[in-house]
């Protein structure tokens, strides 16, 4: 998993995700709220639900969300401080 491979048909996968691609910035939300339902990454489903992280402050989501778009995806553009809270206010919750 440190390779963002994913494992198999638990935890998909980060590297060359079409999902974490069209995140964008709403990574943040993910991050912040986690993932109840079905997500398909790559044409696959898969049904593990991934844990909210609501403690993690704003400064926290923003690195996360750097380290995972650059290392991951083909997005190098770093998101800012702001964006990141911006995009929180925007959040949908799904519990």
């Amino acid at each position: 998993m440190e390779d963002g491979t994913g494992l198999e048909a638990l935890y998909p996968p980060l590297q060359g995700a079409d999902y974490l691609q069209s995140l964008g910035f709403s990574l943040a939300c993910v991050i912040r709220n986690g993932i109840q339902n079905p997500i398909q990454v790559n044409g696959v489903i898969y049904e593990q639900a991934m844990p909210a992280n609501e403690q993690l402050s704003e400064v926290e989501i923003t690195n996360i969300c750097n380290y995972v778009l650059s290392e991951w995806t083909d997005n190098k553009s770093y998101v800012s401080l702001e964006q990141v809270k911006d995009v929180l206010k925007t959040c949908v919750n799904e519990k």
